[in-house]
C-alpha cells in the first residue's frame, strides 16, 4: 500500500452526512443514507480498466483495444479511423464515435446524456466526454461483435470473476431490442472529421495541460480567452468554472457556473462536469473538502452551496447533493442554477435506480504488464484515499460529529504535500460524436 493508503485517515462521509442532517434532516433519511456509489451487484457488474498512464497530448498512431475474445490488440491507424462505442445507463443509451488519432484523454463527463453532435472542434476530438457517469481518463475499449456492424465498449461485465468474452445472441447484456436500436444508427450516423485547428482549440490545449500541473491560475486564464474566441460554445463555461473553483476563487467559479447553466434545457440537458481535468481523481476530492470546509463556516453562502451541489452531483453523489442544492436553490441569484440541477439529479437517480448493480467501477485491467512503463508526464493512478475522506465528512455532519481535519497527502510518497488554499481576501470564495438521448420506450 502506497502513500496515503498507510494513514488510516479519517474520511468525508461522516462529515458530508452530518452536514446534510443539521442543514436537511429530512433528506438525510432518504434511502437510509445510501450512497449511489455501492450498488448491490443483482447482475453481471460493470468495470472498466483505466490506463491514465497511455495519456499524451499529441497524435497517436496506435490504437489498443480488447477483441471480442479478450485479447489485447494493437492496430496502426491513420486520422480518419473511428470507431461507435456504446453507452448506457438505466433506461438511457447513445453512441459515439471516437476517432483515436485525435484523442487524447476524456475530460468531460455529460451528467444528463446530451452532448451538441454539431460541434466538430477539434478540441473535443482531443478531449472528449463520456455520457452519464465516468469511465475513467483513457479506458481501453473493447469490441463487440455482431452479425453486422462490430462497435465497442468500455463495460467490462464480469461474473463470478471471470470476464464474459461473447454472447451469440445478446452482446453483454444489452436486450434484442436496444441492439437493434445501435446497429440502425451506427448504420445511418456518419462519423465527421474535426475542422480545422483554430486559436480557440490551442488555448483550450493550454488550459487542460495547465491544469494538469496545478497551474489553476494560467489554466483559469486560457479558458476564459478559449470562451472570449468561441463565445457560442456552452461546454467551455463549465472548464472555466472549474479552473476558478481549483484556484479557489469560489464566488468567481459559481457566476460562470450560472452562466453556464443558463444555457440548458430540458431538451438538452447540457450540464458538463470536467472531472478529467485533474490528473489524478484524489486531487479532486481534496479541493471538494476544502470548499466543504468553507461550506462549514460560510453556510449562509448560496454560491459555496451551489458549487457543493454541482461537485457532489458531478462524481455521482446524488444523496448528499440535494441538500446543498436545495438551500442554494432558496437564495434568489441562484434559483434558476439549482432547479436546473436538482431536475438533473432527479434524473439521475431515477436512472440509477433501474441500473442497480451495473454502477461502472474501475479495475485493475493488468495491462500495465503488457505496456511499457508509463511516459513521462503520464497521470497516476488515484488510491480514492480523497474520495473516502469528503464522504466520511459528511457521514460526520449527517451524524452530528466532526470529523477530525486532515492533511492533503501525496499519493506516491509518505509526506505531507501543499494544497491550493483560496485568496485570503476571498471568503467564499473524440473525435467524438454522440446521438441524442435515447429512450427505449420511444
Amino acid at each position: 500500500m502506497a502513500g496515503s493508503e498507510l494513514r488510516r485517515r479519517p474520511t468525508l462521509a461522516p462529515r458530508l452526512r452530518d452536514y446534510t442532517r443539521r442543514t436537511h434532516a429530512h433528506i438525510a433519511s432518504r434511502r437510509s443514507g445510501r450512497v449511489h456509489r455501492t450498488y448491490p451487484v443483482r447482475r453481471p457488474h460493470v468495470v472498466y480498466h483505466d490506463r491514465p498512464d497511455l495519456v499524451r497530448h499529441s497524435p497517436r498512431h496506435v490504437h489498443t483495444y480488447r477483441d471480442h475474445h479478450h485479447r489485447l490488440c494493437h492496430r496502426i491507424i491513420w486520422p480518419r479511423y473511428h470507431y461507435p462505442v456504446y453507452y448506457n445507463w438505466g433506461p438511457y443509451w447513445s453512441c459515439n464515435w471516437v476517432h483515436p488519432y485525435y484523442h487524447r484523454k476524456y475530460v468531460f463527463v455529460s451528467l444528463g446524456g446530451w452532448w451538441p453532435v454539431h460541434y466538430t472542434y477539434t478540441r473535443y476530438y482531443w478531449y472528449g466526454h463520456h455520457p452519464y457517469t465516468w469511465y475513467g481518463y483513457y479506458p481501453v475499449p473493447r469490441q463487440v461483435e455482431t452479425t453486422s456492424h462490430n462497435y465497442y465498449t468500455y463495460n467490462y461485465y464480469t461474473q463470478n470473476e471471470s470476464t464474459t468474452t461473447s454472447s451469440d445472441v445478446l452482446p453483454y447484456g444489452i436486450d434484442a431490442e436496444t441492439l437493434a436500436k445501435v446497429r440502425q444508427r451506427i448504420e445511418q450516423q456518419k462519423a465527421v472529421e474535426p475542422a480545422t485547428q483554430t486559436q480557440a482549440d490551442l488555448r483550450f490545449e493550454e488550459g487542460v495541460t495547465s491544469f494538469e500541473a496545478a497551474r489553476y491560475a494560467e489554466a483559469a486564464a486560457a479558458f476564459a480567452a478559449a470562451m472570449q474566441m468561441a463565445p457560442e460554445d456552452v461546454i467551455l463555461p463549465f472548464a472555466y468554472s472549474q479552473a476558478l473553483f481549483a484556484n479557489g476563487q469560489y464566488s468567481e467559479a459559481a457566476e460562470v457556473l450560472r452562466q453556464g447553466l443558463q444555457k440548458v434545457s430540458p431538451e438538452e440537458q447540457g450540464v458538463f462536469y470536467p472531472r478529467g481535468l485533474y490528473a489524478n481523481d484524489d486531487v479532486l476530492f481534496e479541493q471538494i473538502e476544502q470548499l466543504l470546509d468553507k461550506v462549514e463556516k460560510f453556510g449562509f453562502d448560496a454560491d459555496l452551496q451551489l458549487l457543493l451541489g454541482y461537485h457532489l452531483l458531478g462524481v455521482g453523489e446524488t444523496e448528499y447533493a440535494r441538500g446543498p442544492l436545495e438551500q442554494a436553490g432558496q437564495d434568489l441569484r441562484n434559483a434558476q442554477a439549482a432547479e436546473v440541477l436538482l431536475e438533473l439529479l432527479d434524473k439521475m437517480e431515477s436512472a440509477g435506480t433501474e441500473a442497480a448493480g451495473q454502477a461502472p467501477q474501475v479495475q485493475a485491467s493488468g495491462l500495465q504488464e503488457a505496456q511499457a512503463a508509463p511516459t513521462a508526464g503520464a497521470a497516476p493512478q488515484a488510491t480514492g484515499a480523497a474520495k473516502t475522506q469528503v464522504l466520511k465528512r459528511m457521514e460526520a455532519v449527517s451524524n452530528g460529529t466532526q470529523a477530525t481535519p486532515s492533511i492533503s497527502v501525496d499519493v506516491n510518497v509518505n509526506t505531507p504535500v501543499e494544497t491550493v488554499s483560496p485568496p485570503p481576501a476571498k471568503k467564499e470564495d473524440d473525435d467524438v460524436q454522440t446521438t441524442e438521448n435515447i429512450d427505449p420506450n420511444r
